[in-house]
């Protein structure tokens, strides 16, 4: 299977989505994904696949997109290409499983939570980002469910969520109709003043001078534009789902805290227990140096002890890495998101050595986002250093439970 380019960039007019007919090649790849059994060079499609991504963010730029409409698609067209590849035989396994479209541009390993996070922002302000709009809902209409798949009535949620998506796209696209005021040609007038006396060559040079500064100052932009586009979907809220039956007690599913009771006393983690799973809070300082992405001992001592508290139950974890809001003082990482998915990797890593089959590990960088207390204080900011490993238990391992009482 291979991807398709267009021959050459389409120049609609009107109201024509040019997000939209620039994500095409890609879009068209998640159904060839989801309808190929088998493939026989995955590496390859991998490949193909980073290239026209690239080639879809030339022909936004050429169109004179926003950059931060082209990040806000990229993502979510990544997200949809790493779920159709997750439900084949051929992308749980080999070079596609650890090295997905979103681990490659955007240093995480899954959307589930973050596209849902995106829309509920961008659905604000649907006249500004109605091309990001459509964008998401054919991602939606192509089979992307995110945080939903599997989940208790998650296709229901999932058709509610594309059923009200396309009322708001197709309400704003009616208010665009309204006509448009006819443009107004306007003729310079023409100086009477005399030439001033300015030889050519300094022009040239001011003009260039100029013309360096800009460069210098849009590529400083565009270098960090990217992290506080994440920091803002990090914050957003999520929709509101309704929760899946859970056993009558969190106990029945998984007592953590008794298995980890004597390092919880020592003050080493937490434990809470939530909707959706149950999570070990653990501070960061007690696994990397400072500014380290290396796992030290004690870390390893400690992770060893929460991977064998959790290899009972089957299903997905979730490593999610937050820092404090001081700027990450190390020349390998542009921002502190990838600093803190550096270290999530890292724990990934371990974890997978340390668990059983049954257990599927995920990472993501969060950055300075949704810090516990406000970073006013070195107090605060060590509470707000902290690694989360959250345990999704699997629908088999909840019917068990469920049936064992």
């Amino acid at each position: 299977m291979t991807v398709e380019s267009p021959a050459r960039e389409a120049t609609p007019s009107g109201n024509e989505n040019l997000l939209l007919q620039a994500a095409a090649p890609l879009l068209n790849a998640v159904v060839q994904i989801r309808q190929a059994a088998t493939h026989d060079d995955p590496a390859g499609l991998r490949q193909s696949l980073i290239d026209e991504i690239r080639q879809f963010e030339q022909r936004c730029k050429q169109a004179g997109l926003p950059f931060e409409m082209i990040i806000g698609a990229r993502y979510c067209i990544c997200s949809a290409l790493d779920e159709a590849a997750a439900q084949t035989p051929w992308g749980t396994r080999g070079v596609w499983s650890g090295n997905g479209m979103l681990v490659t541009f955007h240093n995480e390993s899954w959307g589930g939570e973050k596209f849902f996070q995106l829309l509920s922002r961008i659905s604000q302000s649907p006249q500004q980002h109605l091309w990001l709009l459509e964008v998401v809902q054919y991602c939606l209409l192509l089979g992307f469910e995110g945080r939903y798949r599997g989940s208790e009535n998650g296709r229901a949620q999932c058709d509610g969520i594309r059923k009200r998506l396309k009322t708001l796209i197709d309400e704003t696209r009616a208010q665009r109709q309204t006509p448009q005021p006819p443009l107004v040609e306007v003729h310079p007038l023409v100086s009477t003043l005399a030439r001033p006396m300015v030889p050519l060559w300094a022009c040239a040079m001011l003009v260039a001078l100029i013309g360096c500064l800009i460069y210098s100052g849009l590529n400083w932009r565009l270098g960090n534009a990217a992290e506080p586009l994440l920091r803002t979907i990090y914050q957003t809220p999520l929709p509101q789902i309704t929760a899946g039956r859970r056993p009558s007690s969190p106990q029945a599913l998984l007592d953590l805290r008794q298995r980890l009771n004597d390092v919880i006393a020592a003050g080493q983690l937490e434990v809470s227990d939530g909707a959706f799973g149950s999570k070990v809070i653990i501070p960061a300082d007690k696994l990397f140096a400072e500014q380290g992405t290396v796992i030290n001992p004690v870390g390893r001592a400690l992770l060893a002890r929460v991977s064998n508290a959790m290899k009972d139950v089957k299903g997905t974890i979730l490593v999610s890495v937050f820092t404090d809001d001081h700027p990450v003082d190390n020349s390998r990482f542009a921002s502190s998101y990838e600093f803190s998915f550096a270290r999530a990797r890292a724990i990934t890593q371990l974890l997978q050595v340390q668990l059983n089959d049954g257990h599927t590990v995920r990472s993501e960088g969060r950055g300075d986002s949704d810090p516990l207390l406000p970073n006013d204080s070195s107090e605060n900011r060590t509470r707000n250093r902290r690694v989360e490993i959250t345990l999704f238990a699997a629908p088999e391992t909840l019917s068990n439970h469920q049936g064992a009482q």
